[in-house]
């Protein structure tokens, strides 16, 4: 069983992984970026992750603990097209979404990325791309205002795709809405780190 790492001093609280937990599951309970749970529990192998391992959840603007086991809906968070922003800045541009629901749209925060979102509320990157046309998702900034789906649009995965020049094994399992512990036992011969530019992988059935 493997402990956080104890020097760690960035830890909200501590987490004991169950049976079907993943770290892209733990981080959409808790509300924090996958990369950043990665990163302060650098000690653990995503593959190797076990019933009863220790982890250190980060401190994070959308940190929460996991007890309710679902995001927040569009119209609840602060900083949404209703109520008040929450302090954070709206000089960004407005990006329409006439056909969404005003119930279903949100301000984006500043510094929060579409990969924040995907993640906080359990969407697909084709789900927010469809339910955003015209909008270039790697560039959306604070004030910005997109539409959350109730639930993903269904997508016919690849049988194998070949990485980009940014593509990582992360950003991997956010573009294709899979668990990173998946992708790994479907390349069985590729480390984490090999998931470079350049590199073909298997995605999973």
């Amino acid at each position: 069983m493997s402990e956080a790492n104890a020097n760690n001093t960035n830890c909200a609280y501590q987490y004991t992984v169950k049976r079907g937990d993943s770290f892209y599951l733990i981080a959409h309970r808790t509300g924090v970026r996958l990369r950043d749970l990665l990163e302060a529990n650098s000690n653990i192998p995503p593959a190797r992750l076990m019933v009863g391992d220790v982890l250190c959840i980060p401190y994070g603007k959308d940190a929460q603990t996991p007890a309710g086991d679902q995001p927040s809906e569009p119209g609840d968070t602060a900083g949404d097209t209703q109520g008040n922003n929450g302090g954070m800045s709206t000089d960004g541009p407005s990006v329409p979404v006439p056909s969404c629901p005003p119930n279903r749209r949100t301000v984006v925060q500043n510094n929060q990325t579409a990969a924040d979102l995907m993640l906080r509320y359990g969407l697909s990157y084709h789900t927010l791309q469809t339910a955003n046309p015209g909008t270039d998702l790697e560039d959306i900034k604070g004030g910005d205002v997109l539409c959350i789906p109730e639930e993903n649009t269904p997508c016919t995965l690849p049988t194998t795709v070949t990485l980009g020049e940014n593509d990582t094994l992360e950003s991997v399992a956010i573009t294709y809405n899979l668990p990173v512990a998946s992708l790994l036992r479907t390349n069985p011969c590729l480390a984490p780190e090999d998931f470079t530019s350049g590199t073909t992988i298997r995605l999973p059935e």
